[in-house]
């Protein structure tokens, strides 16, 4: 909900006490307002959590395309042809949601994974599939860490899209995991 809107509500119920904010709020719901209307959509933290999940799928999308063109065994450019499908349809997931959340999300790479791009594209090729492999561990671990927290989101759209993400994330770093066990 927006602050100002917050800070509204918190001066009605202070002159005029809790069944006026509820008679309030209930007007509100009746009106449309509801956790699809932008004014009241999302915390900071869901607005940030999205607009990092839409860099995190543009980029795997790139790194799929990377693996694909530079990896020298079989295993690691079949990982970067699943990367590139798998982080495009959640990107497809993304969008939707942030949509109606009123949350506009960007369509290129932030500077941060564009230098992490430019790194794996310079990678010496003998080297390429090992660093791969350990970069998509590390990254695999943090989007867990981060879909976790916002599967426990009082929004319930952004919760509900973490939470069917998770399964799919879990099963990709249990694939990456794998690879890496075997030495990729």
């Amino acid at each position: 909900m927006d602050v100002d809107v917050k800070l509204s509500f918190a001066r009605v119920a202070a002159h005029h006490g809790k069944g006026v904010l509820r008679a309030l709020l209930g007007l509100l719901l009746a009106a449309g307002v509801s956790e699809t209307t932008p004014a009241y959509s999302q915390s900071r933290s869901d607005r940030a959590f999205l607009e990092w999940a839409i860099q995190i799928e543009i980029q795997q999308q790139d790194m799929g395309r990377i693996a694909q063109r530079r990896s020298q065994t079989p295993a690691v450019r079949e990982l970067g042809t699943y990367l590139l499908e798998r982080h495009r349809q959640a990107e497809s997931r993304l969008r939707p949601v942030a949509s109606r959340l009123g949350v506009p999300l960007s369509n290129g790479l932030s500077a941060t994974h564009l230098r992490v791009q430019r790194r794996f594209t310079s990678i010496p090729s003998a080297d390429f599939d090992r660093g791969f492999i350990r970069h998509e561990v590390g990254d695999y671990r943090y989007f867990i860490a981060r879909f976790d927290a916002a599967a426990a989101s009082r929004n319930r759209s952004i919760r509900q899209y973490a939470t069917n993400e998770l399964t799919g994330l879990r099963q990709d770093q249990t694939r990456i995991l794998t690879l890496a066990h075997q030495g990729s």
